[in-house]
């Protein structure tokens, strides 16, 4: 795919993000008459976090971490998972599965029979989103770990500032929001933007192709949402599988 097409699809998700309802939708909430030119599709993001009960005997986890890449393997050979990978910051969230499923329920059946979640070390969380279709493809397996690359993940979240009513200030403040997403798309920065649907005070994901944790804290920092108090995002360092994203 060539930068030019990259960069229409990153912004097709982007707009996208306006059309969803306000109950769906968490950055600012209101609808485009614009059509995506891209088909958009939905995925089923799994985080998976760090059990604090989890056991900790070295030789039994060792042999369930293998379990864990086998079973990763077969997800992506069969095509159900299309992103993954673990965050290196070493914090609650241990890594993200990002699932092609009909259903909620059937992408946390699909995450709950990893060995991993079995054995209690981590737990799951599924939230629905959307995101233009044909940006994250499935690894080749088996994987190739020497391979892995950092993104940066940015998880975003409704701010202290965040209201469900629209406003000549919030048409504004929308207007500034997707003209920096189309700006970072366009300088090669910024590889997907999508929203969750229905996911509480989560509000969609950016994904930031850029050399360290601290430029894509920048730039989500400077993100007009964000300056405004409606939006804040966590950012952590994601490896992923080669061939999995742009």
């Amino acid at each position: 795919m060539n930068n030019t097409r990259r960069l229409a699809r990153v912004i097709t998700a982007a707009a996208f993000c306006c059309a969803m309802t306000l109950s769906s939708f968490a950055y600012a909430g209101y609808s485009v008459s614009q059509e995506p030119k891209y088909e958009m599709g939905t995925f089923y993001l799994c985080l998976l976090v760090k059990r604090s009960d989890a056991p900790t005997a070295a030789g039994e986890l060792q042999k369930t971490q293998q379990g864990h890449l086998k079973y990763l393997e077969s997800l992506a050979a069969s095509g159900k998972a299309v992103a993954l990978g673990p965050f290196t910051d070493g914090g609650r969230i241990a890594g993200i599965v990002v699932i092609n499923a009909t259903s909620a329920e059937e992408a946390r059946t699909i995450e709950e029979a990893d060995p991993m979640v079995k054995a209690g070390v981590l737990s799951v969380e599924v939230l629905k989103w959307w995101a233009a279709k044909g940006i994250m493809k499935s690894p080749a397996t088996p994987f190739n770990l020497a391979e892995m690359k950092t993104y940066y993940f940015g998880l975003i979240s409704r701010g202290a500032k965040w209201t469900p009513e629209r406003t000549p200030e919030t048409d504004t403040l929308q207007t500034a929001h997707m003209d920096n997403i189309k700006n970072m798309a366009k300088a090669g920065k910024l590889v997907i933007a999508g929203p969750f649907d229905n996911a509480g005070n989560y509000a969609g994901v950016f994904v930031f192709k850029v050399d360290t944790l601290e430029e894509a804290k920048a730039l989500s920092a400077g993100d007009p949402a964000v300056i405004a108090g409606r939006l804040t995002v966590d950012v952590h360092p994601w490896m992923v599988l080669k061939g999995s994203l742009p």
